[in-house]
């Protein structure tokens, strides 16, 4: 039987990808809920791009972004980064920049490429492996309804010692001769006896 068959593994698996699957709705619906409130907002195509430092240069009039040019080929663009990232690239640097799918005047509109960036900025992913541990729960459950039950277990009991007592010596005040056998009891005297 499967690990995730049990009931004891299966339903605080359950939970927990119902609990992942509810983080991950509430995430997107915050997000949402913040791009229509914000007119500065617009919609971007989202990608990867390898890209070679040229240059990393202050924004005065941001304390959150610093600007970064960058080589890919020929073409050569501005990326907004945040601060902390922008900090550490040098000059000549060679690195993965993911583009966000929206863009505003107040966060980074490109990101150091990282699993966790991904996961924070394309929060959707996480429902991929949610179906797919919501749909090994199910299999385990199905495949552990279609198994027969257990063979009932017959215990069969040692009648070794039972049997053997019969050539065990008889106790003290028993002597072989002293009990009688059902056969020797006269019973009541007859009925027309004189005595």
């Amino acid at each position: 039987m499967s690990l995730l068959a049990r009931p004891a593994l299966r339903w605080p698996a359950l939970i927990g990808l119902w609990a992942l699957a509810g983080a991950v709705l509430w995430i997107l619906l915050v997000q949402v809920f913040l791009l229509a409130l914000n007119p500065f907002c617009h919609l971007r195509r989202p990608g990867l791009s390898r890209v070679e430092v040229v240059s990393v240069d202050r924004n005065a009039d941001s304390q959150i972004t610093d600007f970064v040019t960058a080589r890919r080929g020929e073409e050569t663009r501005v990326l907004t980064l945040g601060k902390a990232e922008a900090a550490e690239l040098r000059e000549h640097d060679e690195v993965w920049i993911l583009d966000a799918w929206y863009a505003d005047n107040l966060r980074p509109t490109q990101f150091l490429l990282t699993p966790l960036r991904i996961l924070l900025e394309y929060p959707i992913l996480l429902l991929l492996p949610v179906a797919f541990g919501l749909w090994r729960v199910r299999k385990a459950r199905q495949a552990a309804d279609a198994e027969p039950p257990p063979p009932v277990r017959r215990t069969f009991t040692d009648d070794f010692h039972l049997r053997a007592q019969r050539f065990a010596k008889p106790e003290a005040g028993d002597s072989p001769g002293a009990k009688a056998s059902p056969s020797d009891d006269p019973g009541p005297p007859p009925a027309g006896s004189g005595a």
